[in-house]
């Protein structure tokens, strides 16, 4: 029996700094420091429902070192409602206008129509402070 034990290949060893099939960070990337604080139950709250998903640690630090990624809101679920209503409408109107012969010509109801739910579909999707008041 071999009682030496071989440490190269200890994957015990080559994986403390990061995580099993990983490369190794660079030594100046590595981070030795720990910096601790103490939070109150108010503070940790609002800690809490700005980090998300993120560690504590990890979003003190990206916090701290301005690399916070954008924050983007909830889906409003009445408006998302609404486009499904709208997209649904804009997806019958197209299959209607696809089964017209090619010859034929649009009447003045179905460009009313489509003009009308692209209208307003374009006002669900940006919002109204971007919108032009004379448009």
């Amino acid at each position: 029996m071999n009682n030496e034990i071989n440490y190269h290949n200890d994957i015990t060893r080559l994986s403390r700094r990061g995580k099993f099939h990983t490369d190794k960070l660079p030594p100046d990337e590595i981070r030795s420091h720990c910096v601790s604080v103490r939070l109150n139950e108010e503070e940790l709250t609002i800690l809490d429902s700005k980090r998300g998903q993120y560690k504590k640690g990890e979003w003190l630090r990206m916090s701290s070192l301005d690399k916070l990624p954008p924050v983007l809101p909830e889906i409003n679920r009445e408006a998302w409602i609404k486009l499904g209503s709208l997209s649904q409408d804009l997806n019958y109107l197209l299959n209607h206008l696809d089964k017209k012969s090619p010859d034929s010509e649009l009447t003045r109801t179905e460009l009313f129509a489509l003009r009308r739910q692209i209208k307003t579909l374009r006002d669900h999707l940006i919002p109204s402070t971007f919108l032009d008041p004379d448009r």
